[in-house]
């Protein structure tokens, strides 16, 4: 796993047909790959809440079902900066 980084999530908050929200310390990339111990859990859909408390929605793929632990694995960039890819960025006018 050289040049990323491994990024432990939180707590499933809530569980729907095809997906689950999850509670992160970090926002992720919209797309970001999620997995537990058993393998591809899904993706990062959506992101929203405070900076200090991000709340994750994951799209599963598949029925299969997963451990306690999820984590994502992301790409480093710089100094061992995490991505800013698929961050909310100001617009400009």
């Amino acid at each position: 796993m050289r040049g990323e980084r491994v990024v432990v999530l939180g707590q499933v908050v809530r569980r729907f047909r095809d997906s689950i929200l999850v509670v992160s310390r970090e926002p992720l990339p919209i797309g970001a790959k999620v997995y537990s111990e058993r393998g591809e859990v899904g993706y990062v859909s959506d992101v929203f809440g405070p900076k200090d408390e991000v709340f994750l929605l994951v799209r599963l793929e598949g029925n299969q079902p997963f451990g306690k632990r999820l984590y994502a694995v992301l790409p480093q960039t710089g100094k061992g900066k995490p991505s800013q890819q698929g961050e909310a960025r100001p617009r400009s006018r």
